[in-house]
């Protein structure tokens, strides 16, 4: 497998087990933000991801542990009303958690894989496409033998 296949993995289990449309995400850019009306994911490769040397299981030293470390943001649209976001924000946190919940191998393509962090800091806004967006940050880490 390679770190191509977990994000494909993960975008298919995103749109195929969640509430979040193909067309409301993005590993490559922040386009969805151009054109969606309220909510967009973007996702990346993220920082800090480990590749270790598996020698308690074999003696050869080409078998290593990856350790995927997969960074997004939920963009979450600013319609004016503080009541309606805070309340989209809570729901990205659970929807987030639940999706990627229901397959930890994230439709096979990771031995293992678990939402590792939820942040959502409510000072930071983004300006794209004219509208003001709340991101709701987060991370995957996704095991590899």
């Amino acid at each position: 497998m390679s770190l191509a296949t977990i994000r494909n993995g993960l975008f298919s289990l995103l749109t195929t087990c969640g509430p979040f449309a193909a067309n409301e995400i993005s590993t490559c850019s922040f386009d969805p933000l151009e054109h969606v009306s309220g909510s967009a994911l973007v996702f990346f490769p993220g920082r800090d991801s480990r590749i270790e040397p598996d020698r308690l299981g074999s003696f050869n030293a080409r078998n290593y542990h990856r350790y995927w470390k997969i960074t997004g943001a939920l963009y979450i649209k600013d319609t004016g009303d503080p009541q309606r976001l805070l309340s989209l924000v809570w729901q990205g946190h659970d929807d987030l958690f639940s999706t990627i919940s229901k397959d930890d191998s994230l439709n096979g393509s990771a031995c293992g894989a678990a939402l590792t962090r939820l942040s959502f800091d409510p000072n930071v806004a983004v300006e794209m496409g004219g509208a003001v967006w709340a991101p709701v940050e987060w991370d995957v880490i996704a095991e590899e033998l």
